[in-house]
């Protein structure tokens, strides 16, 4: 017998971030997660329409704890500069975590573009990036007023690429070693 609604939702919901964290959303099927969280096919339905929606939440929920990370690890120091060289520590901190298997997002941008006509989806997958250029277009910004907009794709390259290094090596190292690369990129204020 299956618990009240909103349980059996979180259940749901719970079983599918780990599986499609595990495997990512297109690898990871329905008939998985409906037999991995013990709910009926209909219970399932009752919660969410389709997949597709279930994987809207996934990247809500993981773009959610993202720019949490990020806030956090930037706003920790007093200095503009410094700010910026957070996020590299909260890579670190993420690469670290048991169960890193890389960026959805990143993942997404071959998964969701290889398989989907699904617009809301590579929306979801876009407006990640977008919104976490924003993130460190203000902070440079902060930084060097006269001089940030350069150095916006050599950050967001750096981050990028110690996410994928990371999930390719298994390794957090690549958040040091780029944060290395971004301390020397950035002018001394």
């Amino acid at each position: 017998m299956e618990t009240k609604p909103s349980k059996v939702r979180d259940r749901i919901l719970e079983t599918a971030l780990r599986l499609f964290n595990e495997n990512g959303v297109q690898a990871t099927g329905i008939d998985l997660i409906i037999a991995e969280s013990g709910v009926a096919k209909r219970s399932f339905y009752n919660h969410f329409s389709s997949k597709n929606k279930l994987i809207e939440e996934y990247f809500a929920q993981k773009d959610v704890v993202w720019f949490e990370r990020l806030s956090h690890f930037s706003s920790r120091a007093r200095e503009p500069r410094e700010r910026v060289l957070g996020l590299f520590d909260g890579l670190y901190d993420w690469f670290s975590e048991d169960g890193f298997n890389g960026c959805p997002f990143i993942r997404g941008l071959y998964d969701l573009q290889a398989t989907t006509t699904d617009p809301d989806l590579a929306r979801c997958v876009q407006g990640h990036f977008v919104k976490t250029t924003e993130v460190v277009e203000a902070l440079l910004k902060d930084a060097y007023p006269k001089s940030y907009k350069p150095l916006v794709p050599q950050i967001l390259s750096l981050l990028t690429g110690a996410t994928v290094l990371a999930q390719a090596t298994g390794s957090p190292e690549a958040a040091k070693i780029n944060k290395k690369m971004a301390s020397v990129l950035l002018p001394q204020n």
